[in-house]
């Protein structure tokens, strides 16, 4: 094999076989990586992947391999943190409502148990595992401070020994340290992937079901179909509309995330464990770049356009406040019919 047919596309494009495609691709994603450059972390992430694309088009630090395999990792490492990040917010909003869970569940509740509920909590049972708020605070800062420690310092020793040698059938090899230390990079990234998969798995779905559940307590729903003034019918309608928006919001975050993680740990594993034998073929770089950098672009923008089309609708803003102020008075007026009722 030549050694031009040698490319290990994720450190350096030039000489390679197929280098003029691989420029195509990284000027595409260039492009496509500027788009969700409106949200704050989906922002940092492709500002980072950007400066990414621009060193592998233009070669640039080729004689500083330290530099150029930080660049590579930390061009990831925001993506990662932002979503370590919605991950907590995920977590807070889940103990807010929390309340729910940890009562009988329903498939365990029986008339006697609920007789008893009063003078023993031990007939409990825990339908979600939720974690405590010092529990989540602690987790998330850990898992950031040993994301970003492991990453550098495993980055570094690749810079630091990123010598290929030939054996005596001319296929190219990195040296062992230099593959033991890409390895547990990769492995790192793989694990921080299937972290949040599960996670989202149990705790996504119980997300939204909680919300949703917390919006039936609301009675807006039963109070809809009341004899009440058409004023308030509107209101009620209005939450409604604001409460359907935030649940396609949370949703597109939940199946966005999930799907760049599933593909991320799916492809990390070769890298990391048939690191050197990936560069053999040409239409694998080419597929491996494309997707890697049109996939996590196209999954922002959907985030970022459900985002849009929940916040930026012409009556949302209006139909949420008004819901909102018009909450109390609801409640104070079914207050009022309950009570003449009885």
């Amino acid at each position: 094999m030549s050694t031009s047919n040698f490319c290990e596309f994720t450190y350096s494009i030039r000489n390679c076989e197929g280098s003029k495609e691989y420029r195509i691709l990284y000027i595409i994603s260039i492009i496509v990586w500027f788009i969700p450059c409106f949200l704050i972390w989906c922002g940092i992430s492709s500002f980072a992947r950007i400066i990414y694309c621009f060193v592998m088009l233009f070669n640039s630090f080729s004689g500083y391999p330290v530099i150029r395999d930080l660049i590579s990792t930390f061009s990831w490492l925001p993506g990662f943190m932002g979503i370590h990040s919605f991950i907590a917010g995920m977590f807070q909003s889940i103990l807010r409502m929390k309340f729910e869970q940890f009562t009988t569940s329903p498939s365990h509740r029986t008339f006697e148990s609920v007789i008893n509920e009063n003078n023993d909590n031990r007939n409990r049972s825990t339908t979600v595992w939720i974690p405590k708020g010092y529990q989540v605070t602690i987790t998330f800062w850990t898992l950031i401070i040993l994301l970003f420690a492991l990453t550098t310092t495993f980055s570094i020793i690749m810079g630091l020994n990123r010598n290929i040698v030939r054996d005596n059938n001319a296929f190219a090899k990195h040296n062992k340290a230099f593959l033991y230390a890409n390895g547990f990079l990769h492995g790192t990234f793989w694990f921080n992937c299937t972290l949040v998969i599960i996670i989202l798995i149990y705790h996504g779905r119980n997300l939204v079901r909680m919300i949703k559940e917390s919006f039936a307590l609301t009675g807006i729903q039963d109070a809809s179909n009341r004899n009440v003034s058409e004023r308030i019918k509107g209101r009620l309608e209005n939450a409604k509309i604001a409460f359907e928006a935030y649940v396609i919001k949370i949703r597109i975050f939940n199946y966005s995330i999930f799907i760049l993680m599933l593909w991320f740990s799916i492809s990390l594993i070769p890298i990391t464990v048939i690191y050197e034998k990936l560069f053999s073929a040409l239409w694998v770089g080419l597929l491996f770049t494309a997707v890697s950098n049109f996939l996590t672009p196209t999954c922002l923008l959907a985030v970022l356009i459900g985002i849009l089309k929940a916040e930026l609708n012409p009556d949302q803003e209006e139909a949420t406040a008004a819901a909102v102020i018009e909450l109390n008075e609801m409640n104070s007026y079914f207050s009022d019919v309950d009570s003449s009722e009885v």
